[in-house]
C-alpha cells in the first residue's frame, strides 16, 4: 500500500498553473470550510483554521506550489469571513491568518520536497530497471555465444555438448528468475520449479518456509538443483512415470537444510565412483561454506543440503522457519 501511495504522490495530479489544479484546491478548502462548519457545532469558539491545514497538505502535494499558495490565502480569507469574530478585522485575527500562513508555507515547502525526493526515486528506479534489463540482455547473448562454442567445439561428442549446455541454461535462467525477483532475491521455491519446467511435468512435492536467496547462493543451488533433476530423470525417480520427489526445507540456529527424498523409481545402488556431476554439487556447495550428503537405498535416492546462514544472510526467511 506504501509503495502505490509513494507512486501516486511522485507525480502531482494535476499541472502547476491549470485550471484544475485550482479548481482542486478550491474543491479542497471548500471541503476543510465545511468541516470546520460542521466542528463548530462541537466547539463555537474554535480557531478558525484547523481544518485547512490538512486541505494545504494535500493540494501541495497533489497540485503543486501555486494551486499550494492560492489554497492557503483562500482559507485564510474564507476562514476569517466565516468563522472569525463578528465586526472588523482584528489584530488576533491578523496575528491567526499570520501564523496560519507561516505554518502553511512550511508543509508546502516539505511537501514539495517530499515529492520531488519520490520523483527521483522513481527516476533513479527506472533507470535502473532499464540497466538490469541490458545487464539481462547482454548476459543472455553472452550465454549464448558460449552454448554455440560448447556445440561447435564438441560437434564429435553431443552428449557431452548437451549436458554442458544444459548446465548454462541453469546459470542463464536463474540469472532471469534474480533480475525478476523483488530486491534481486529469488523465492527458494520459485527456484526449485523453474528447473523443473524444461522437462515437462511438475512431479514433486514442495514444503517449506518462505526462503528468499542472495544471487550467489540462488546461482550455487539452481546449479544443484539443475544435477538432481537431470539425474532424477536419467536414472531415478523421474526415470518412471510412477516415480515422485519430495524436496522440503526447514531452518534450524546455525543451517538451511533441503532435504530431496525420490521415490517410485529403479531400485537405488551407491555408485562406485564420483561423476563430475556429483563434484559439481559438492564443489557449489562448498562454494556456499554448506556440504552435500547422500545416502542410497534402494527405495530411491536420499540427499540432504546443508547450507550455513551466512550464506544466505542477504536473503530473508520466514518468521515460522
Amino acid at each position: 500500500m506504501l509503495a502505490v501511495w509513494l507512486r501516486q504522490l511522485s507525480g502531482r495530479a494535476f499541472a502547476p498553473y491549470s485550471v484544475g489544479a485550482f479548481v482542486f484546491a478550491i474543491v479542497c478548502v471548500a471541503v476543510a470550510t465545511s468541516i470546520r462548519y460542521a466542528l463548530g457545532f462541537i466547539h463555537p469558539d474554535m480557531v478558525p483554521f484547523p481544518a485547512h491545514f490538512p486541505a494545504v497538505l494535500v493540494v501541495a502535494l497533489f497540485a503543486g506550489v501555486p494551486a499550494a499558495i492560492f489554497a492557503t490565502l483562500l482559507s485564510i480569507v474564507t476562514a476569517i469571513a466565516l468563522f472569525g469574530p463578528p465586526g472588523p478585522v482584528t489584530r488576533l485575527d491578523v496575528l491567526n491568518g499570520g501564523f496560519f500562513a507561516l505554518s502553511c508555507l512550511l508543509i508546502i515547502v516539505v511537501a514539495e520536497a517530499y515529492r520531488q525526493l519520490v520523483a527521483r526515486y522513481r527516476s533513479q528506479e527506472k533507470q535502473k530497471n532499464l540497466m538490469v534489463r541490458e545487464l539481462e540482455h547482454r548476459g543472455k547473448n553472452t550465454f549464448s555465444v558460449v552454448e554455440s562454442i560448447v556445440v561447435q567445439t564438441l560437434a564429435h561428442d553431443p552428449e557431452t555438448a548437451k549436458v554442458i549446455t544444459g548446465r548454462i541454461r541453469a546459470v542463464s535462467s536463474t540469472n532471469d528468475i534474480i533480475s525478476h525477483a523483488a530486491n534481486l532475491q529469488p523465492d527458494l521455491r520459485t527456484l526449485i520449479r523453474a528447473k523443473f519446467e524444461p522437462f515437462g511435468d511438475f512431479r514433486a512435492s514442495l514444503k517449506g518456509g518462505d526462503i528468499n536467496l542472495p544471487a550467489d547462493a540462488a546461482r550455487n543451488l539452481s546449479l544443484v538443483f539443475h544435477e538432481l533433476v537431470t539425474n532424477a530423470i536419467k536414472h531415478g525417480a523421474l526415470s518412471r512415470p510412477e516415480g515422485r520427489i519430495e524436496i522440503s526445507w526447514s531452518t534450524d540456529d546455525a543451517n538451511l537444510i533441503i532435504h530431496w527424498v525420490e521415490r517410485g523409481g529403479p531400485l537405488v545402488t551407491a555408485p562406485e565412483q564420483r561423476g563430475f556431476g556429483t563434484r559439481l554439487v559438492i564443489g557449489c556447495m562448498k562454494s556456499l561454506g554448506g556440504r552435500a550428503d547422500a545416502e542410497f537405498p534402494p527405495e530411491g535416492l536420499e540427499f540432504q543440503l546443508t547450507i550455513p546462514h551466512s550464506a544466505i544472510a542477504n536473503g530473508q526467511r520466514s518468521p515460522g522457519d
